[in-house]
């Protein structure tokens, strides 16, 4: 299976999501092996990973991969290539405003895509013009894929009732678009768990003793594990 985080707009969160969905106990346990696969020419999960090594995280049912060919047939090859050594691909999309290549690609090959997205007009108008026409057009090529894309409210605040978001978005979607039963949050967790490679998990086992960061990184736990059953559901 291939699920993708896909959204034009950087910063949305498609990162974070990756890197923790794939560590999450619910993900872990429904999917045998599992790799990452960022195709961001920034590296963002590249240098995370190194240092993950770097500092010997354990990582043995999880692995990573980096690709950064442009070229359609080259990237089909690697995919494949995991595909046999994987049970669950987690892409991670660079954001594009122009050009789009690796997010068609992903919105093309995937089994689910996943769109982080915030209830602003900003998010809203840059789906609409610059993802939409893409998801309408591998829609139009195979019918089936109606299922296959979702928005993941993101940056949500913390106190907000979630079935007020997730009904938010299901009133301005078009038909074809669905919201995922879940929401990602703000909070300073998801900005400062990576340092030295960790993940979110591992971030809450360093902070065990410090009652305040370890209540903040169990909420965000909860969400992320939330997010993977929601994905577990879909399968």
């Amino acid at each position: 299976m291939i699920i993708a985080f896909v959204q034009t707009k950087g910063g949305t969160g498609k990162s974070t999501l990756a890197q923790n969905i794939a560590f999450s106990k619910k993900i872990r346990a429904a999917f045998g092996s599992i790799s990452i696969v960022e195709m961001d020419p920034q590296k963002t999960l590249y240098k995370w990973w190194q240092r993950r090594v770097e500092n010997q995280k354990p990582s043995t049912d999880v692995g990573f991969a980096h690709i950064s060919s442009t070229d359609r047939s080259v990237i089909l090859k690697e995919l494949e290539a995991l595909e046999t050594e994987n049970e669950l691909l987690v892409l991670d999309v660079p954001g594009e405003s122009i050009g789009k290549f690796h997010t068609q690609f992903a919105c093309a090959v995937a089994d689910l895509v996943l769109i982080p997205m915030r209830t602003s007009t900003n998010d809203e108008e840059a789906f609409e013009d610059n993802l939409l026409p893409i998801i309408n057009r591998i829609m139009a090529l195979d019918p089936e894929s109606r299922d296959y894309f979702y928005i993941v409210p993101s940056f949500t605040h913390p106190l907000v009732n979630r079935q007020h978001v997730i009904e938010y978005f299901q009133h301005i979607l078009p038909d074809t678009i669905h919201c995922l039963d879940a929401t990602f949050s703000f909070g300073s967790v998801f900005e400062n768990f990576s340092r030295g490679g960790s993940n979110l998990f591992e971030y809450a086992d360093s902070v065990r003793t410090n009652q305040k960061l370890y209540e903040q990184a169990i909420k965000a736990i909860n969400e992320i594990e939330t997010i993977a059953e929601a994905i577990i559901q879909l399968r």
